[in-house]
């Protein structure tokens, strides 16, 4: 006799008829398993698809949570509010009377007290500040994370990736068909980061204009002028707070005459225009040390 371990050769042709009386007993104890099986496989994929449900669930949560942020500049002339067209003197005794003032203010990052960061996303860091255009010393964040801030960083002028990128990526105010027509040098391939004119007068009564166009990001092909400066300002004293779906307003005072005084003081008579040379990084030296907060509401 030849055996298999099929159903069919050893219980007969038709297992429900077969003449073995366990056969139905092994039926039985073989179906629940079976049963067991597909009960665990269903809670298991239950239990995953539950699981992936709450992680979505969570992350949309956590992206809403978000507020904005203005940062609002005032300008002032010492303990003198900064107006074009007023005179200003100066702790050499000369004195300064501004028609123009324009600056870019780029790439800002805000920190926690944990040391983490928000940066704002690059395309929407790019801001022209000028006097003569009150609202553009109003800098507006959105979507920032909710959280206490207590660290701001930020550049004075535009970055060498930026100034060096596509005409595509250098849109609205790094627009050199518009809004920086007058802020780019073609001659250079480069943004003027800081611009400042007007006319001076020297203690001995000599009289000239004054002309500052302070520019360059280090190069492109060869070491060059570097006038770019990055700043931090300390928020610990007084954190930036954005709650979900809250707005603030951070303050910062913006000392102009630390253009002529803050790191190294220099005459003005005997630099009254600078361009693309040596002396632009003494202004931009000095013009790193005039922001400061003031308060946040």
């Amino acid at each position: 006799m030849v055996e298999s371990d099929g159903l069919e050769n050893r219980y007969g042709s038709n297992p429900i008829e077969g003449s073995n009386p366990s056969f139905s007993a092994t039926l039985v104890v073989h179906k629940p398993h079976i049963n067991m099986i597909n009960f665990t496989t269903y809670s298991i994929l239950s239990l995953v698809s539950l699981f992936v449900l709450c992680s979505c669930t969570d992350q949309s949560v956590s992206v809403n949570q978000t507020g904005t942020a203005n940062i609002s500049i005032q300008h002032v002339f010492s303990d003198k509010p900064f107006v074009l067209g007023k005179q200003y003197t100066l702790p050499t005794g000369e004195q300064i009377n501004a028609s123009m003032l324009r600056y870019y203010m780029s790439n800002i990052i805000l920190e926690k007290s944990d040391g983490s960061r928000y940066v704002i996303p690059q395309d929407a860091s790019y801001f022209l500040v000028d006097e003569k255009i009150p609202t553009s010393k109003v800098l507006k964040l959105s979507s920032i994370p909710t959280g206490t801030y207590t660290k701001l960083y930020l550049t004075i002028g535009v970055d060498s990736l930026r100034c060096t990128m596509g005409l595509e990526k250098r849109t609205g105010v790094l627009d050199i068909g518009a809004a920086a027509q007058d802020m780019y040098w073609s001659w250079n391939s480069g943004y003027i980061h800081f611009k400042m004119e007007g006319t001076f007068t020297a203690p001995s009564g000599i009289t000239g204009d004054m002309r500052f166009h302070v520019g360059g990001f280090g190069g492109y092909s060869s070491p060059t002028i570097n006038a770019v400066r990055n700043i931090s300002l300390d928020l610990s004293n007084t954190p930036l707070i954005i709650n979900e779906n809250g707005s603030k307003t951070l303050h910062l005072n913006a000392d102009l005459q630390k253009v002529f005084t803050g790191k190294q003081s220099f005459s003005v008579a005997e630099n009254s225009s600078v361009m693309f040379s040596n002396f632009s990084t003494t202004i931009a030296d000095n013009y790193a040390t005039m922001f400061s907060v003031l308060t946040i509401d």
